[in-house]
């Protein structure tokens, strides 16, 4: 769950003559290969995408979808009126936070992410409006029920700005409680996912916050599109960076490693 999805655009120029490694013939060679191949395997994704393919995971067995599979972000009153109603029957003191339609094999879903209360919920609903499935993502706590580590964290990350909100949800593939806090600093409004030891899981990043060959290899591979949502995380003790690219009507999710190396493709 984002707060917000900044749309960020720059020309490839920009990386060029900003490229720190230009400096190092070795080092550039490197890091421009990595970014073409990154690049090379997106535009293979929205190719495949645009022309009705199912969509491929470099991770996995691209057999797996039906041509005409889809998912897409969409505004509420793009709903089918069904589905508009049931959402309107959940009660009026809720905040929709985003509508993903889903088609798969040629069954339409809608999955809606919402605030309740203090709750953060994400209901499911078939195109007719009724519910398939409900899950509590997170709930809203006190910033001093957090544990003394996760505060600290938290204090040390916001220092000369503001802590807004904090979040305590269960982290299934970590098998553990953590806790996200949206953060105020400067002019940025973002979010950061720690365990309850304080140690980082992910963070909501901007371009400028990347290492070199990471931020050259996501520009290259946006080209024609923009990212609109960029996240450090860490995995295994090493960090990767992954950001949300949208090139014409084709979403994707694209991780690299600090060298800009692909890491995964979620197409």
């Amino acid at each position: 769950m984002r707060m917000h999805r900044a749309i960020l655009k720059l020309p490839i120029a920009v990386v060029l003559a900003w490229f720190p490694c230009a400096a190092s013939a070795a080092p550039a060679h490197a890091a421009f290969a990595a970014a073409a191949r990154a690049a090379s395997a997106v535009a293979a994704c929205v190719a495949s995408r645009s022309h009705g393919a199912s969509p491929v995971s470099a991770q996995a067995d691209p057999s797996g979808g039906a041509a005409g599979d889809r998912e897409r972000v969409i505004p509420v009153h793009e709903l089918p009126a069904p589905v508009r109603a049931a959402l309107a029957s959940l009660g009026k003191g809720i905040t929709v936070l985003e509508v993903k339609e889903n088609v798969d094999g040629g069954r339409v879903t809608y999955e809606i992410d919402l605030v309740e209360g203090n709750v953060y919920r994400e209901v499911e609903l078939d195109a007719a409006g009724n519910v398939i499935g409900s899950e509590v993502e997170a709930r809203i706590v006190a910033f001093d029920s957090v544990p003394e580590p996760a505060r600290r964290a938290i204090e040390r990350e916001a220092a000369g700005g503001a802590i807004l909100e904090v979040r305590e949800e269960e982290e299934e593939d970590l098998g553990e409680t953590v806790y996200e806090a949206v953060l105020w600093k400067g002019a940025r409004i973002y979010a950061l996912r720690i365990d309850a030891r304080g140690a980082l899981i992910e963070r909501d990043i901007t371009l400028e916050m990347l290492p070199p060959g990471a931020y050259l290899t996501l520009l290259h591979a946006a080209q024609g599109g923009s990212i609109v949502e960029l996240d450090e995380e860490l995995h295994d003790g090493r960090l990767s960076y992954e950001a949300n690219l949208v090139i014409g009507d084709v979403e994707l999710e694209i991780s690299v490693d600090a060298d800009g190396n692909l890491v995964e493709l979620d197409c």
